[in-house]
């Protein structure tokens, strides 16, 4: 079983891309935190898809919004 961890300014970047994207189309950023949770889940089922970035990290792309999760698997 995985589990997720996150540094601790991700926080803010999501909840600050949540809010452009609200200011954007109402209803929007709610579609950014949908992909974003599908992402999340999608790499924790299947962590080692997705290709390296670096040495130690992979990298998934979302597809709608011009955002990555980079992560480590420990």
């Amino acid at each position: 079983m995985f589990t997720l961890s996150s540094h601790p300014d991700v926080i803010n970047e999501i909840q600050s891309s949540y809010d452009w994207y609200q200011l954007q189309v109402d209803g929007l950023g709610d579609d950014f935190i949908t992909e974003l949770e599908s992402a999340f889940n999608t790499v924790l089922s299947i962590p080692l898809t997705w290709p390296k970035f670096g040495t130690s990290h992979h990298r998934f792309l979302l597809s709608r919004f011009p955002f990555s999760v980079i992560y480590k698997i420990n």
